[in-house]
């Protein structure tokens, strides 16, 4: 006798008929996975590609490729396999098979299943370690594009500030912000600087204002006469005592430099405080018995504080009493150049020196030497970021592109999942038929 409790080897066990074509089909066949060879390819699916286009496994690969999804275009055609939920409905094809075979049959399968797992482990690590690096190399060129941008906005900002304060502005990288080429007085221009401790920022670009303005403006122009004046709160110093000919060979231009850059330094302008005496520098030059400027040219720092309002009267006194220079010259017009850009955008300072310039003047703030310094941090933020940029792009450079086989081994992952599927559902349905207790009906007696 056997064992108490022992099925009958031979015992006709149902089981659905496509199952069980399918899986003694597999076994026939003596599928495995076969070992890897380095990455994992379709050679390496747990059912290789070899045995997809058998008849056999065609359809229902491709069901389970589907995700379990008969497409309505295939309704016709492809049939789904058995499935656990469904092996019971009366429309499922089953079929006795002897139970020893159908041990055999789910003895192979088990085994198949177990290695189908892990081979979809090892296709999900490959993945996962390629994704892992292309995530890295997609979110450095995303760092690099953002970085890029980033610095093509601030050289943009710095372009637009540029033109904004007219930093490289031609008119006045070759011409004198003091006046435009062809326009000075036919004689008797004045050039007055303020001389003073405020002023001392600024002596360079004072200099070169007054540099561009003699060579542009009196040697090329028609202006016969001259003279420079430095104004403290003191003193009032003059180049020629009276307006001297630019053409003088002993006392012309290159002299009229040459004081200037001799008298007018930083050292000289640090002993002088401010505020420097504008009135005493407009009464110097239109006091009664002398020739009156037919052009003044201010350089100066700011208004002077507290005396605003008598240089303002002074000048509306001037003009309404003086007589004008000559005919059809108009009566003190002043060009100002202030060089302290606190003021730049005060409505008191540009009132102040608008009104003093007159109609025929014209006033502006020389902003170069803090706009100068403000777009030099402008490019050296720039300058650091094409450093990091360069840095990154060379990291790039050693990063391998990954996105092809990314793409690659989710496809592969993904076949390897419905074939594991498969067979995890066909190894629960033979499971089921060893486990059912119902017999196949015999035939009517």
């Amino acid at each position: 006798m056997g064992k108490k409790g022992k099925k009958d080897p031979n015992a006709p066990t149902i089981i659905s008929e496509d199952t069980f074509v399918r899986v003694s089909k597999l076994k026939d066949l003596k599928v495995a996975p076969k070992p890897p060879k380095g990455e994992f390819t379709a050679e390496e699916w747990c059912i290789s590609p070899a045995f997809h286009s058998d008849a056999t496994f065609k359809a229902t690969i491709q069901y389970w490729q589907q995700c379990a999804i008969v497409k309505y275009k295939e309704r016709e055609t492809l049939i789904p396999p058995t499935k656990v939920k469904t092996i019971d409905d009366e429309a499922t094809a089953k079929k006795p098979h002897p139970r020893k075979e159908l041990q055999d049959l789910f003895k192979y399968c088990k085994t198949l299943v177990r290695q189908s797992n892990k081979r979809t482990g090892n296709f999900s690590r490959q993945l996962d370690k390629r994704e892992g690096k292309e995530m890295k190399r997609q979110t450095m060129m995303k760092s690099i594009a953002e970085a890029d941008s980033q610095m093509n906005e601030e050289l943009r900002m710095a372009r637009r500030f540029v033109e904004r304060r007219q930093l490289f502005d031609k008119r006045f990288m070759y011409g004198s912000k003091l006046e435009e080429p062809g326009k000075g007085p036919r004689k008797n221009a004045l050039i007055a600087i303020e001389l003073s401790d405020k002023q001392a920022a600024w002596v360079d670009e004072t200099k070169g204002e007054v540099a561009r303005m003699l060579e542009t403006v009196i040697n090329e122009g028609e202006c016969e006469s001259l003279n420079i004046a430095l104004f403290s709160g003191s003193n009032v110093s003059t180049w020629c005592p009276t307006y001297q000919s630019k053409t003088d060979p002993k006392k012309g231009l290159a002299d009229s430099q040459k004081w200037l850059n001799k008298n007018f330094t930083a050292k000289t302008c640090s002993a002088q405080p401010y505020p420097p005496d504008f009135c005493a520098m407009f009464s110097k030059f239109t006091a009664e018995g002398t020739q009156p400027p037919w052009h003044i040219y201010l350089c100066c720092s700011k208004a002077p504080e507290d005396k605003k309002n008598d240089v303002l009267e002074l000048v509306k006194d001037l003009r309404v009493n003086m007589d004008p220079p000559a005919k059809n010259v108009p009566l003190l017009p002043i060009n100002i150049v202030a060089f302290d850009n606190t003021i730049d955008g005060d409505e008191e300072e540009k009132t102040f020196f608008e009104t003093i310039a007159g109609e025929n003047g014209k006033f502006m703030v020389d902003t170069s030497a803090s706009d100068l310094l403000s777009l030099d941090k402008m490019l050296k933020s720039v300058q650091s970021r094409k450093k990091s940029l360069d840095k990154m792009n060379k990291k790039l450079d050693k990063m391998e592109d990954l996105s092809e086989k990314v793409s690659s081994d989710r496809e592969l992952l993904q076949m390897q999942i419905a074939l594991a599927n498969m067979l995890q559902n066909d190894f629960e349905i033979l499971d089921w038929a060893l486990k059912n207790e119902n017999q196949p009906v015999g035939p009517e007696i």
